[in-house]
């Protein structure tokens, strides 16, 4: 079964302005070669990992257990 996402993880995915899991793993990985901290660079790895373990159904569900009004500027919640 896959992990929820973490609060640290969640919130590297809401710096992305998408709700597509493609799209998401895809600028996720443009990004990671300019990544110079290491806990940031592991923070992108399990995200990640997590996204290509999961549907784009399973990624919608999996957003919906953080409400909108604890990330309002969060792309994944608009």
């Amino acid at each position: 079964m896959m992990n929820k996402f973490t609060v640290e993880e969640i919130n590297f995915m809401c710096v992305f302005e998408t709700q597509n899991r493609m799209k998401m793993m895809e600028e996720i990985r443009r990004i990671m070669p300019y990544i110079k901290d290491s806990d940031m660079e592991d923070i992108a790895g399990q995200v990640l990992e997590k996204l290509e373990g999961m549907n784009d159904k399973k990624f919608t569900d999996s957003s919906k257990y953080v409400s909108a009004n604890t990330y309002p500027n969060c792309y994944l919640y608009k």
